[in-house]
């Protein structure tokens, strides 16, 4: 195999192997307050 085909490769590997790191290492945060209450948008300034 060339030098070209093996570093590609192992940038393909690393890449892979980098996400799923992140998706495991990632988790997701809890909602805070009543997920269920919708509230209205506060009122914006007219410009």
């Amino acid at each position: 195999m060339s030098k070209s085909t093996i570093l590609r490769a192992l940038v393909a590997i690393a890449i892979i192997v980098g996400g799923i790191l992140v998706i495991m290492e990632d988790e997701p945060e809890p909602p805070t307050g009543d997920i269920n209450r919708i509230e209205p948008l506060p009122k914006q300034d007219s410009p």
